[in-house]
C-alpha cells in the first residue's frame, strides 16, 4: 500500500493568495477608473464664453452645489453641510476663433487608502457638462 499525500492545505493557501491578488488588482483598477472620470478636460467650441458659463451653472452648480466664484475661473462647490467639500472650476479663453473651456476638479478628498471620496459626483457633473456642450455644438472638440 502506498502513502497518500495531503495536498489540501497547500492548495487552500495558494487559492487564498490568488484571491487576495485578484481583489487587490480589481480594487486598484476601480480607483484608477474613478480618478480617470474627473481628470481635467479641455473643450474647444463655437459656443460663446457666456454660453459655456450658463452650461456650467446648469450642469455643475445644481442639486446642492452653488457657484462660489463667478470670475475666470468660475468655481462651483458642494455644500459645506455635505461633509466632504468638492469643487470644479471652468477657465474660459479664446484660441483660433474658438472658445476654450478648461474644466478641472479642484477640491476632492482622499480616503485612508488613497481612494477618492465621492468621485462619482465629480464624474457625473463633469460628464454632464461635456455632454451638454456636445449637444449644443456638434463640432466641439474634447481633450483629456
Amino acid at each position: 500500500m502506498g502513502t497518500a499525500l495531503d495536498t489540501t492545505t497547500e492548495g487552500n493557501g495558494t487559492s487564498g493568495v490568488l484571491i487576495l491578488v485578484v481583489i487587490a488588482v480589481v480594487y486598484l483598477g476601480y480607483i484608477a477608473f474613478k480618478r480617470n472620470g474627473f481628470r481635467p478636460r479641455r473643450v474647444e467650441t463655437t459656443l460663446t464664453g457666456q454660453q459655456l458659463r450658463q452650461v456650467f451653472k446648469k450642469k455643475i452648480a445644481r442639486k446642492g452645489w452653488s457657484v462660489a466664484d463667478d470670475g475666470n475661473p468660475m468655481i462651483a462647490r458642494s455644500a459645506e453641510s455635505d461633509g466632504i467639500r468638492q469643487g470644479i472650476s471652468l477657465k474660459i479663453s479664446e484660441a483660433d476663433g474658438r472658445t476654450v473651456g478648461e474644466l478641472a476638479a479642484i477640491l476632492h478628498k482622499k480616503k485612508v487608502f488613497g481612494d477618492t471620496a465621492k468621485a462619482y459626483s465629480l464624474r457625473w457633473r463633469m460628464n454632464a457638462f461635456i455632454a451638454q456642450v456636445r449637444r449644443l455644438d456638434s463640432t466641439a472638440k474634447v481633450m483629456g
